[in-house]
């Protein structure tokens, strides 16, 4: 026998070691064409009892289980005996020769459609009928898509059956702790915002006050819960426990928890736990909030647009926290102990912060991120009111810029924007000349330049002080022009305290 087309080229080892791979997936095969046996049965039934349902699968899996490890153990025995010394075409021609022994799992899939050919329900369509369908969206699903659906229903009814006992026994949240808690923030409030407004210039949003809210609110579980999504208040969040708290002798409070490429505009409130992931509020005029931005400070990528409130950016990271267990859990087998508990204590995390925002969002994990996603518009074309800057949060002014540039989309264009940072790091003259002609059009009243040029110099100064005082002095200029005299002052202070070894001022 010559060796299959997909076997050609390889050497004798690798031929050998390819069959046996093959042979052992095909017992995943036929455990996956055993177990999912028990829900075809059943897809004519009614959903009486879909938890229950569940529980009796995980029994025929346990048992398929078994069945199929020792039929695997013995036909890989065997391989190894009887295969391994063989030429790799002899040891093709023994294992094609014998589909019974060596690939039950295709034997059964066999087997499954002679004695069920509807399951394709194709197989009474036209190639007209069938071409239209798939056209429009409308193929009626097999009996076996049927059954792998009721598979993961009956797993959803049987968790949260389960989720619910663990709820009434993994201390349940006290009725009083929410109205605590919005007694606290009601009281402290005005002292809070007094403090941002003197130092910072800026009004804090409600958002912000109803992400505090939920922090206080939060028992045991849920705490331990946002734990493992790596999320904690900082920065700005900082100062809600105690808004008097100064800064360390000679520091200017406006830098507490600002990292180095932090725009002026972003004020962080959220640390994000690995490569430094941070959150901060996005202050486009200097004044009101517009939205939400996050970026890696040890890694690559930009800020993005800001969007949405504090409280649906810890909803994304419990839905990518979510997505992340749903993939360690499998679609259609029973969850890890360590799993099911760590489900639970997310699940928990979810339902008190949907008690203040994001209740209309029923999806969960991948699903979430797919039906929650920025328009098509935005993505294609950018946000008409920002031009786009290296650090992917845009400018919003109205004018030319100085280097050619779009409109800021979502997601870094990244030609673009290496490009221009090799431009800004290269050479010196070049950059010069474009700080020059953006300081006289902003002088002579188009501030639109010094603003992108000078946010594209912060982001990429990289320790270097000649563009770090570049970017100074056109952010400065800018931003005083715009009549966004907060932002001067904020830029004016990260550009005195930018060598500090780290982003905390305050004396604790």
């Amino acid at each position: 026998m010559e060796l299959p087309g997909w076997l050609e080229g390889k050497s004798d080892e690798e031929v050998i070691s390819a069959l046996r791979a093959e042979v052992d997936n095909d017992h995943n095969r036929l455990a996956d064409r055993e177990k999912l046996t028990f829900f075809y049965e059943l897809i004519d039934e009614p959903e009486e009892d879909l938890a229950g349902e569940w529980d009796a699968y995980c029994r025929h899996a346990s048992l398929v289980d078994e069945r199929v490890s020792r039929l695997r153990s013995a036909a890989l025995a065997r391989f190894d005996r009887e295969v391994v010394p063989l030429p790799p075409a002899d040891a093709a021609a023994v294992v094609y020769g014998d589909d019974d022994f060596w690939f039950p799992g295709f034997v059964a899939d066999r087997r499954h459609g002679d004695r069920d050919p509807t399951d394709d329900p194709w197989s009474d369509l036209t190639p007209e009928e069938q071409l239209l369908q798939a056209i429009f969206g409308t193929r009626p699903a097999s009996r076996s898509e049927l059954a792998g659906e009721r598979r993961r229903t009956a797993r959803g009814a049987a968790e949260g059956r389960d989720y619910a006992v663990w709820r009434s026994t993994h201390q349940p949240p006290d009725p009083t702790a929410r109205l605590a808690a919005e007694s606290r923030v009601a009281r402290d409030r005005a002292a809070i915002e007094r403090r941002f407004a003197d130092d910072w210039g800026i009004e804090l949003p409600d958002s912000i006050f109803r992400y505090w809210l939920f922090l206080v609110s939060l028992g045991p579980v849920e705490q331990r819960a946002l734990h493992d999504t790596d999320l904690r208040p900082f920065g700005i969040m900082d100062l809600f426990d105690d808004p008097a708290c100064p800064p360390r002798v000679g520091l200017d409070v406006r830098v507490h928890g600002r990292y180095y490429r932090d725009p002026p505009e972003f004020l962080t409130f959220m640390h994000g736990g690995t490569d430094g992931l941070h959150f901060g509020l996005w202050y486009d005029d200097g004044r009101t909030c517009t939205g939400v931005a996050s970026y890696y400070n040890n890694d690559g990528g930009g800020v993005g647009l800001p969007y949405g409130t504090p409280l649906e950016a810890v909803r994304e990271q419990i839905e990518w926290r979510q997505a992340h267990l749903d993939s360690e859990a499998g679609k259609d087998e029973p969850i890890a102990a360590n799993l099911v508990e760590e489900r639970f204590r997310l699940r928990a995390l979810r339902e008190v912060l949907m008690a203040f925002e994001t209740g209309d969002r029923p999806d969960e994990g991948r699903a979430y991120h797919e039906t929650y996603r920025d328009e098509h518009e935005v993505l294609e074309d950018g946000d008409p009111s920002r031009f786009e800057t290296l650090d992917g949060g845009g400018a919003l002014a109205d004018g030319e810029s100085v280097v050619p540039r779009g409109r800021q989309r979502p997601y870094d264009r990244y030609g673009w924007c290496t490009n221009l940072h090799e431009q800004l790091t290269g050479d010196p003259g070049v950059v010069a000349a474009w700080v020059t002609e953006a300081l006289r059009r902003c002088a002579a009243g188009d501030p639109a330049g010094a603003l992108t040029l000078g946010r594209d110099l912060h982001w990429a100064s990289g320790g270097d002080a000649e563009r770090e005082r570049q970017a100074h002095e056109l952010l400065v200029a800018a931003y005083r022009a715009l009549g966004r005299h907060n932002l001067a002052g904020i830029a004016d202070a990260h550009h005195r305290h930018r060598d500090l070894p780290q982003v905390g001022v305050l004396l604790t």
